[in-house]
């Protein structure tokens, strides 16, 4: 029997070959070759088809083995029961890596699908050849020209998601693309019947394009590795992972869906404790801590000041943010003092929360002259801005521009201030408002500048980021 032919992932990631069995000329589902050719991967790619010549302009093999060239890595697009003989060929041909794409394996519960499963991952450990998958969409690398989805961005970032899921990886890249976080690597590994959480998370923890790592688990076949590994990863990066399947209607469709075996809430209690890794429970909350790692120095303390217009509003964002975790402190004298000379109809507002001045146009002229005053006073760590739109006029007609011209006066604020700046940016249900937020956001994002959904969210994530930081003291 040959020995293990370890392949370092580095070069799994960046294939100059990639092989595409089941190719087809469709730009859909069964279109990886159009995939890649459209996101611009510059290897050499070769269709594997017996029933083709020419697929995409590109000459057509019958099988692996026919292919006069080597082969890095191996797309398996074709009926689960086709796998073996696939990986047998991939196995004399010198294969590197494959990434089964295909479904219907043990996840499926039939004991046949779960035999060809196991024929295939020995085939392929006998010879040498890695696997990612089955069951899962496999590699997304801006740098190496590899994805799944050609529409994904081309920019490579500095944060790295690994997940069981498919179609969540893909909603996921989306939302983040969208919010301005891009990417160093994503891997959706499914079964993961050979490369596993630890395998990825091993060879994440060095990659110096990789600066804050993303996990979706389902389960994880070797816990103590998993352990050892994630604190490997995070003496030198954050890890947020996001753990499915801890309720007994999660854990039955975790091993409907990847065949996991999803363990107990109270055991990942326990490793949370024991870790410094960030939980976090939904998609989006996952985006939104990403988002906070990438954009969001953290602060000196938990002391907030609470900046928008609305007395009612700013209470609640008060005993939000101090429900997350945060405090919300009365400014110094002097410091209520200098806010009272510029907003004087404020009042008490002045306090913390502060209500900026009526309008649009008085609250770009508050953030030029007030945030200066709220960054000086020392009781003060961080400063979180409420965009009200519906509070100013979210209806006008005028709404993008003032809204754009608001968030360019935030932008060369905060650069000057000394204390980070996070911003709440409802979006609200009305279609001129949506499209005016969306515009402005972007502005801020683009600028380095956390911005969230809500309050509730910016509080969870400015807390967590803050409990990362201060871990050694709150071990």
């Amino acid at each position: 029997m040959p020995p293990e032919k370890p392949y370092p992932l580095d070069e799994i990631l960046h294939p100059k070959s990639v092989a595409v069995v089941g190719a087809s000329a469709s730009q859909q589902a069964g279109g990886w070759v159009s995939r890649l050719i459209n996101f611009g991967y510059t290897g050499e790619v070769y269709p594997v088809n017996p029933r083709a010549d020419e697929i995409n302009g590109l000459k057509a093999y019958p099988t692996v083995r026919d292919i006069p060239y080597p082969v890095d890595y191996v797309i398996f697009n074709i009926p689960a029961r086709l796998a073996p003989q696939i990986m047998e060929d991939c196995v004399a041909k010198g294969v590197k890596a494959v990434h089964m794409f295909t479904a219907g394996f043990s996840e499926t519960g039939r004991g046949e699908a779960a035999e060809l499963e196991r024929q295939t991952a020995e085939t392929a450990r006998k010879g040498g050849v890695r696997i990612i998958g089955p069951n899962c969409m496999g590699v997304y690398c801006p740098e190496s020209g590899l994805t799944f989805n050609p529409a994904f961005s081309r920019e490579p970032g500095k944060v790295a998601f690994i997940a069981q899921t498919g179609a969540g990886t893909i909603r996921f890249v989306y939302l983040a693309n969208d919010m301005g976080i891009h990417f160093s690597k994503v891997i959706s590994y499914g079964n993961a019947i050979d490369l596993d959480a630890p395998d990825f998370l091993e060879y994440l923890a060095g990659d110096d394009e990789t600066g804050i790592i993303g996990c979706y688990i389902e389960g994880v076949r070797d816990g103590r590795r998993f352990l050892e590994v994630v604190k490997k990863c995070l003496s030198a990066k954050p890890v947020v992972i996001l753990k499915a399947g801890l309720t007994e209607g999660g854990a039955g469709a975790a091993a409907s869906h990847t065949a996991a075996l999803a363990g107990s809430g109270l055991v990942w209690d326990a490793f949370f404790k024991q870790t410094r890794a960030v939980p976090v429970n939904t998609i989006e909350e996952m985006a939104d801590m990403l988002l906070t790692f990438s954009h969001m120095p953290c602060p000196g303390g938990r002391r907030v000041a609470i900046v928008g217009r609305g007395g009612g509003i700013g209470v609640i964002a008060t005993d939000t943010c101090e429900r997350a975790g945060l405090r919300v402190p009365p400014f110094l004298n002097e410091t209520r003092r200098q806010l009272e000379e510029i907003i004087p109809e404020a009042g008490t507002g002045a306090r913390n929360p502060v209500e900026t001045a009526l309008g649009m146009a008085g609250a770009a002229d508050f953030y030029n002259r007030g945030l200066a005053i709220v960054d000086a006073d020392p009781q003060i760590d961080l400063i979180l801005i409420q965009l009200a739109v519906d509070v100013y006029g979210g209806r006008q007609p005028y709404l993008k521009e003032q809204l754009v011209s608001t968030a360019e006066v935030l932008i060369n604020t905060a650069q000057a201030l000394a204390k980070p700046v996070a911003v709440v940016f409802g979006i609200g249900e009305d279609i001129n408002s949506i499209t005016a937020v969306l515009e402005a956001r972007q502005k801020l994002l683009a600028a380095g500048i956390p911005v969230y959904s809500s309050i509730e969210v910016a509080a969870r994530c400015l807390n967590k980021l803050i409990e990362y930081n201060q871990w050694p003291e709150t071990d």
